[in-house]
């Protein structure tokens, strides 16, 4: 009799059962939103590194091209060189990108350098270059900006921006106010802002109305207007 008063005393009954139950889910339910939010803060850290990346990328493309800017898929073909992923292959992995390159070797370096991790889109570029390197002085309608050393306000010229559309490596920055076509840009990837990195090789995480704005006249992706956004 002792011993059975004694399991009977020890056994939790199903009252203080789902009590504990419901506080174990009130405290993951208090823990879950903080949790998802260090997650984001995570990951927007990554991608600020990512884009800073691309911006020391492009300086040594510059260095070793005599100035020149690298190209995206919009033009490099056309003028028989890679684009801008491609020649960067060689930065990141120490091996020129080639037909004989495994496509585990390409994805490697795809999902880890050119894909924010914030982006749920899959197989596409999270970063897009800013066209303006590459365009021709008819499509630009005042001049060319296909060196480096051309452009007047590097800490304030965007190289890339992140995309929100399509599959190109690249954003289509002149039709924006030449054509009115919306922007590729993803204004929201980082809550309420963007990533950027510009020319002089820093990125931030910046409101897209400061770096475009048809309102205000703000267009840090044109070089020759660069200078009236972000400082």
């Amino acid at each position: 009799m002792t011993r059975l008063t004694w399991f009977t005393r020890k056994a939790f009954t199903l009252i203080e059962l789902l009590v504990v139950i419901a506080i174990i889910a009130l405290v993951i339910a208090i823990l879950l939103p903080a949790l998802a939010s260090a997650r984001s803060t995570a990951q927007a850290a990554v991608c600020m590194t990512q884009m800073r990346s691309l911006g020391q990328f492009t300086a040594l493309y510059a260095d070793a091209n005599r100035e020149r800017m690298p190209r995206s898929q919009h033009s490099a073909f056309a003028h028989r060189v890679a684009p801008w992923g491609y020649a960067y292959f060689e930065f990141i992995t120490g091996d020129s990108y080639s037909s004989t390159t495994s496509r585990e070797a390409w994805l490697e370096v795809f999902n880890s350098h050119y894909r924010c991790p914030l982006d749920r889109r899959l197989d596409r570029w999270s970063y897009g270059y800013n066209v303006y390197y590459e365009l021709t002085q008819a499509e630009t309608l005042s001049r060319t900006w296909n060196r480096r050393c051309t452009v007047p306000f590097p800490s304030s010229t965007v190289l890339f921006g992140e995309l929100a559309i399509g599959g190109a490596d690249h954003a289509m920055a002149h039709f924006w106010t030449q054509f009115g076509t919306p922007p590729e840009i993803d204004a929201q990837r980082h809550g309420r802002a963007t990533g950027v990195v510009f020319l002089d090789g820093h990125a931030a995480s910046l409101p897209f109305e400061s770096v475009f704005d048809r309102v205000t006249g703000i267009n840090c992706f044109n070089p020759e207007r660069a200078q009236l956004g972000h400082q």
